[in-house]
């Protein structure tokens, strides 16, 4: 016969061990939801840098349009030129007499570039082209987070000789295309 009163205790840690297993599945949970935060703040910046390098390539786009004398005198045709120079300075042809259409565009891309410089890190930019054949213009500038595209990213879309990959390993290219 068996008494209500003579039972013995027979858990001998289990519900510990579940307690156990539980927080280590918390924990790595939580491991990866930081690593996805991580990687979404990395790419967060570079979508950052790509739109604010198509704000730049817009705008010198649109200085190009409003320009068309200059355009099709070639002004903003630029001869090939190496990262980062900014070049001369600007022409201050503004006052009573007015531009001419060349200094008009000389003007326009070296506010251009002068912005690039100022709005990212390593901001550089370069245009060539033609009304006929439309414009090309490529904004480099600095993305440590992308750094092992750097060499593909020149490659493919930009000019390889524009950056020296050495002194500058983590330049990137954004390349735009348009018609005036």
């Amino acid at each position: 016969m068996i008494s209500a009163g003579s039972r013995t205790a027979t858990q001998s840690g289990i519900g510990m061990i579940e307690v156990l297993v539980a927080i280590a599945i918390s924990a790595f949970a939580l491991f990866a939801l930081m690593g996805m935060q991580t990687a979404a703040l990395r790419y967060q910046k570079t979508a950052h840098l790509r739109a604010t390098a198509s704000q730049f390539s817009a705008d010198l786009a649109d200085r190009v349009r409003a320009n068309i004398r200059g355009a099709h005198g070639g002004a903003y045709n630029l001869r090939r030129q190496a990262y980062p120079d900014i070049g001369e300075s600007a022409p201050s042809c503004l006052g009573s007499s007015g531009c001419t259409p060349q200094e008009l565009a000389a003007k326009d891309i070296h506010e251009w570039r002068t912005g690039l410089s100022q709005a990212m890190a390593g901001g550089w930019g370069e245009i060539a082209g033609s009304v006929a054949e439309g414009f090309m213009v490529k904004v480099y500038f600095l993305d440590s987070l992308t750094a092992g595209d750097a060499r593909n990213q020149l490659a493919k879309h930009c000019r390889p000789g524009a950056a020296d990959l050495v002194l500058h390993k983590d330049v990137v290219c954004f390349a735009t295309a348009f018609y005036p």
